[in-house]
């Protein structure tokens, strides 16, 4: 009879019968904890601006969530970057974009999107660690 090797549980995947469980999956990686923090962010946006609001707050809460949009896509779309030096890379971008604009409305935009983005990496560098 052979003999086979011990088998490393902590290496293998759990599956629920119904594979809809979470209380067996493995833990996730940084960039997905990343990925749902934003997703939950963009959940919690007001509803759409109407057209009641003054016009400047309907402007912010639109170039906010334009903001998180962008930096859930730049997220998703650099798996092997951490989200931290993501969030970093895409403030900085927009932050260059503000001060090399050519009109008041866009600096306002794009300040507004840069702010935005930064704000939200200390708590993804908190999911980090």
């Amino acid at each position: 009879m052979k003999h086979w090797p011990p088998v490393n549980m902590e290496k293998r995947k759990a599956r629920s019968p119904d594979r809809g469980s979470l209380l067996l999956q493995e833990p996730l990686s940084m960039n997905e904890q990343a990925i749902l923090f934003l997703m939950e962010v963009l959940n919690g946006f007001e509803e759409p601006p109407r057209s009641d609001w003054p016009r400047h707050e309907a402007e912010e809460v639109s170039f906010s969530r334009w903001a998180v949009e962008e930096l859930l896509q730049q997220v998703w779309g650099h798996p092997w970057t951490l989200a931290s030096e993501t969030v970093e890379r895409f403030a900085a971008k927009l932050g260059l974009y503000a001060e090399t604009c050519v009109t008041d409305q866009q600096h306002r935009i794009f300040r507004i999107a840069a702010e935005t983005v930064r704000g939200f990496l200390d708590e993804i560098e908190k999911l980090e660690r």
